[in-house]
């Protein structure tokens, strides 16, 4: 990149210019766990369905909200339960979700993650 284009960009409003995605994966706390759910919050480039969707976190998503180059989600994340009723609640988030982001599903092909065992392996 040269010197002059540098200086352009660096005069743009803030809305503007190129944002760098810091990704966040949850790390669910024994709170979540009771409640049995986490919610997860997702961004992609609005103008590309190809372009990598980002996992975030909370406060970052809300600050994406309001900028129109990108497209935000968050989706319920069932923890308990069941494999196969985490599996069916965690498919039908995805279903929704993709509404907004088409190839969510791409990016959580694993629908039990973070499932948490008990030590006799009832679940």
């Amino acid at each position: 990149m040269n010197l002059d284009r540098y200086k352009n960009i660096i005069k743009l409003p803030l809305e503007y210019r190129p944002v760098r995605v810091v990704t966040h994966l949850p790390e669910p706390s024994d709170f979540d766990y009771k409640k049995g759910y986490i919610t997860r919050y997702f961004l992609q480039k609005a103008n590309d369905f190809d372009s990598p969707i980002y996992e975030v976190k909370q406060s970052a998503m809300m600050k994406y909200a309001s900028n129109s180059f990108y497209t935000v989600a968050s989706l319920d994340w069932r923890l308990t339960g069941t494999k196969e009723e985490i599996k069916a609640s965690n498919s039908s988030s995805l279903k929704l979700t993709s509404l907004k982001l088409p190839k969510i599903a791409l990016y959580l092909p694993n629908l039990i993650q973070f499932i948490k065992y008990n030590l006799d392996n009832s679940k």
